[in-house]
Formats: C-alpha cells, structure tokens, sequence
C-alpha cells in the first residue's frame, strides 16, 4: 500500500485569506503581519496553488483576469504586496 501525505495546510492558507480578506484594524494586521509571511513562505507548492484558487474566487472580475495572468512567482508577490499594502494604508 503506498502512503500519500495528505497534510494541505488548510490552517495556514484560512489564516493567509483571513488576513487578506477579513476585516481588521491595522494594529492587528500589523502584529500578524510577519507570521502570515511566514506561514506563506512555509507552505509547499500545492498549497500555494490551492491558495491562489483560493484568492481568485474573492476577486471582482478585473483583478480576477490580471491574478491569472501572472505566473507563480508573480502571483505570490501580488499576494505579498497586498499584505504590505494592508498593514501600510493607514499609516
């Protein structure tokens, strides 16, 4: 019987959309900021593509169009600058 990790890191990619869709005041955001990076950078390939699944179905229709252009490298650093962004705005 072959074993397949079944372990999708749906925590962390909940965590990462909360962060990037929910509502929070900015010192929040602020203080959850560097964990939500991290928790992004430690995921694998397959959770990044199911959180970038993910991501898209949030989207209105533009951003949904101009997210799916970009390739994988371009689609996590969307998703960086707009935690950036997040945490940034109303300072």
């Amino acid at each position: 019987m072959a074993y397949y990790d079944t372990q999708n890191n749906d925590e962390q990619i909940d965590e990462i959309l909360r962060f990037l869709f929910e509502y929070q005041p900015v010192q929040i955001k602020q203080q959850l900021l560097a964990q939500t990076k991290q928790q992004l950078d430690a995921l694998d390939i397959a959770a990044k593509y199911q959180l970038f699944a993910l991501v898209r179905e949030q989207l209105p229709k533009r951003a949904k169009l101009f997210f799916s252009a970009e390739d994988f490298m371009g689609k996590q650093q969307v998703i960086l600058d707009v935690m950036q962004h997040l945490v940034c705005v109303y300072e």
